[in-house]
């Protein structure tokens, strides 16, 4: 990995992981909750979002997080539903990072070439790129976190209808912790194919629409 890529990935990781901690805080403080604004995690702003570890982990691992906002689900009016949408804001926050990019690279392209089909057979521009880094990145942020295994936000889907199960994960989640590592480096290949497809479809349907 050239320095060029560590420069794009880090860009394009501070700015997914700020907008996904940033929709956590904000869907919970939206709902009740005080505690992201209390420790200022109410922003957008990447820097108060980054686990600086966690970061570096990615670079070298392959495999890392940002910094959690902590949540108080007792403030809560419907503590187990309400906390469902908390943990939903992340994967709905990247799905729709993934479109406006997929958008923004249609409008480029049209702009350039006039039609989008020349996007793939033009990937040296630095400005496409980025872009397909960026969506594909996203894609795969949204994915992955609706794994349901704690402390991906997934297992919070499975909380509100199997609460049992859940508190069971919560309790040993260290060791979940090193199933979802291995789970990175094994299932990778198939990962990938789920990414590629879904890119693939929301690249079809979005160029439908705007060409």
């Amino acid at each position: 990995m050239g320095i060029f890529d560590i420069i794009q990935l880090a860009i394009i990781l501070a700015v997914s992981i700020g907008m996904h901690e940033y929709a956590h805080a904000y869907v919970s403080y939206y709902l009740g909750d005080p505690t992201p604004k209390l420790q200022w995690r109410l922003t957008p702003n990447p820097m108060k979002h980054i686990d600086p570890i966690g970061f570096l982990m990615i670079f070298i691992a392959h495999f890392g997080r940002g910094k959690p906002v902590q949540i108080n689900p007792l403030y809560y009016k419907n503590p187990r539903k309400w906390e469902l949408m908390v943990a939903l804001a992340w994967p709905a926050t990247n799905f729709i990072l993934a479109i406006i990019w997929i958008l923004i690279l249609l409008i480029y392209a049209k702009v350039m070439w006039g039609t989008p089909n020349d996007i793939f057979l033009n990937n040296w521009d630095l400005m496409i790129s980025f872009w397909i880094n960026f969506t594909f990145l996203n894609i795969w942020l949204a994915i992955f976190n609706l794994i349901p295994i704690a402390p991906l936000d997934g297992y919070r889907l499975i909380k509100i209808r199997w609460h049992k199960w859940a508190e069971f994960m919560e309790k040993y989640v260290r060791f979940s912790i090193i199933f979802v590592v291995l789970l990175v480096y094994i299932a990778s290949p198939i990962f990938v194919k789920v990414i590629t497809f879904v890119f693939n479809f929301l690249f079809i349907i979005i160029g439908q629409v705007f060409y």
